[in-house]
Parts: C-alpha cells; sequence; structure tokens
C-alpha cells in the first residue's frame, strides 16, 4: 500500500478518498522548510515514511520524460517517463478546502502610522 497524504484534510490514499501517486519529503532542509511552511500542519515533524500526494502538485511540477545527450553521435535523446517525477526545487501549492484555519498565510497585519502613535495620548 502506498502512503498516505500528510497534508491536513487530505484523502490521498486512505479508504475513503483517491488512489494518487505520493512523494516524500526533501532531504534538503531549506526546501524541506518551504513544504512544511506550505502545508502548515502545526507542530509536525516528517518522518521518514511521511508523504504529499500528487493533489497538491500543479501539472507544470511534473517531469514526464527524461532526455540525455549522446556525445557520439550528437543528438538529445528523450523519452517518456512511466512514473512521474517531481521537477527539483517544487514546493506543493494546491490546498483545496483548507479551512481558515490553515490559510492564515495570506492575511497581512497592519501597522499604526508611526506619526499618529507618537501623537495619541499615552494611559498612566
Amino acid at each position: 500500500m502506498p502512503g498516505r497524504c500528510c497534508v491536513p484534510l487530505c484523502k490521498g490514499n486512505y479508504p475513503t478518498g483517491p488512489k494518487v501517486s505520493v512523494f516524500s519529503f526533501p532531504k534538503n532542509e531549506d526546501l524541506k522548510r518551504e513544504w512544511l511552511s506550505a502545508i502548515q500542519r502545526k507542530d509536525f515533524s516528517p518522518k521518514k515514511s511521511s508523504k504529499v500526494c500528487e493533489l497538491h502538485f500543479k501539472e507544470s511540477d511534473f517531469k514526464v520524460e527524461a532526455s540525455a545527450f549522446d556525445s557520439k553521435n550528437g543528438i538529445l535523446i528523450s523519452a517518456p517517463l512511466q512514473v512521474r517525477r517531481l521537477k527539483e526545487n517544487t514546493v506543493p501549492s494546491i490546498f483545496k478546502d483548507y479551512p481558515s484555519v490553515y490559510s492564515s498565510k495570506s492575511s497581512t497585519i497592519v501597522r499604526e502610522d508611526p506619526d499618529a502613535k507618537k501623537n495619541c495620548p499615552r494611559v498612566p
């Protein structure tokens, strides 16, 4: 059985959800932090078995063919991949049905104008 998706509210590869391809967290620590930031799962530290399913990636995030340069003949050889792979430095970006608790990333903090703050009477 392939791994289940660790994204909150996703049913990828669960008995009640769709059967999908899954991807392990990257070994690169910076990229792994980007994945964790995108997923926004509180107090979560991915294990070796933690996976993210294909539903959280754009179609353009996948490699569909492999290519290599044949120096002997001077031509580029391409072949379709049987299993799609993620392109380098890809970060999950599709999170459907996320409640506002998880999507707080887009909120902006509005700061008070410094001049107005200086002129505000202080309460002792």
